[in-house]
């Protein structure tokens, strides 16, 4: 798969990754949900009528909605269509079931719900039952792999080194991925980090197990999307307005070939990081219209030429990473569809002086 192999072709300590040029290629929006219903904490709640909203918008827009699977087979293929979304719901809470059924009956759309095995032995009360995640099958529902305890999985345990840290996180996902398969049949390789959490070390290790790995900063997902850190448009609580999530669901994939820093985790004093992205050139925009934005501060990135159809954004942050997950979201509008925006978003994580961060 190209994606699988862009990536690894990433890790590699090289200047630059150079491919072929196809910048006028679409992508997929990914939409990503938690809960559904009006009495679950709202920051990672989408009411029933949200749902609907965002699913009737979908139909009456010319979208297709496609599985994961086939999303990445498109996108290797180069056969995307104009409109393209997928739909993943993660942890599979029960209300998942409870409130979204009869909107999976009446759409039938393929959607995707990561699962967390030993989450749901030790309190099946706030779960799905293997029984509903059969049933949901039978809607469009595929069931994948949310790691077995849904922890912080960059964190290493008290004098741990990496290698025992990554052979603990390797069995992990496996053990997930086979007691999905053991309750559900052969299901496939799809990972979503919990928090959305990542380093090179970890999606370098998943795309070696041949899963496709996804994370929650935003973004479409595009053939120069690493298959270690696929984006996702997060679609509950404030980002499940509609008025809003018309722009990103019309967002096209902006083809970064490297990103700086690699590691979306920093250490306790790189409190204000440089970012550079290695872009394609492409007469479907013009970088330098590029607006990049972290917070509230809209930022201008400082442009250089690489040479062989590339162009180098360096951007300052303004202000310190606060401590927790924050990212740096970048846009340039389309020349060619107006309306349209191509994306690019950049994740961090900003220890404190212990080395950790909320959930």
């Amino acid at each position: 798969m190209r994606v699988v192999g862009l990536w690894l072709a990433m890790l590699v300590s090289v200047p630059f990754v150079v491919l072929a040029k196809s910048t006028a290629a679409t992508g997929v929006a990914i939409l990503q949900y938690h809960h559904i219903g009006d009495d679950t904490p709202r920051v990672t709640s989408v009411t029933v009528e949200e749902l609907e909203a965002h699913f009737e918008f979908l139909a009456d827009n010319n979208f297709t909605v496609l599985s994961l699977t086939e999303a990445a087979e498109r996108i290797e293929a180069g056969t995307l269509p104009e409109r393209a979304a997928a739909i993943t719901i993660d942890d599979g809470w029960r209300n998942v079931y409870s409130e979204g059924l009869e909107l999976f009956k009446k759409y039938n759309y393929p959607f995707t719900i990561f699962v967390n095995p030993k989450l749901m032995a030790e309190t099946p009360r706030l779960y799905m039952t293997w029984d509903q995640l059969e049933s949901l099958q039978e809607y469009g529902a595929t069931i994948a792999n949310h790691s077995q305890s849904h922890s912080h999985m960059t964190w290493r345990l008290e004098s741990e080194s990496e290698a025992e840290w990554l052979k603990r996180q390797r069995n992990e996902i496996l053990a997930a991925q086979e007691e999905i398969e053991q309750r559900l049949g052969e299901q496939p390789k799809l990972f979503a980090y919990p928090y959305g959490e990542y380093n090179p070390q970890l999606a370098g290790m998943l795309v070696e197990e041949g899963f496709l790995a996804f994370a929650q900063h935003s973004g479409p997902w595009g053939e120069y999307s690493p298959a270690g850190a696929i984006p996702r448009f997060p679609a509950s609580a404030q980002y499940a307005n509609l008025e809003t999530l018309k722009t990103k669901l019309l967002s096209l994939p902006l083809p970064v070939v490297q990103a700086k820093p690699e590691s979306m985790i920093q250490s306790g004093s790189e409190v204000r990081p440089t970012v550079e992205l290695t872009v394609q050139e492409s007469e479907q925009y013009r970088l330098s219209q590029m607006n990049c934005f972290y917070g509230s501060a809209v930022i201008q990135p400082q442009w250089s030429e690489v040479g062989d159809g590339l162009s180098r954004a360096t951007i300052e942050l303004p202000s310190d990473l606060t401590i927790g997950r924050s990212r740096l979201n970048c846009t340039v509008p389309s020349a060619k569809q107006n309306g349209r925006f191509y994306w690019y978003s950049h994740p961090f994580v900003r220890p404190d002086e212990n080395g950790r961060w909320p959930d």
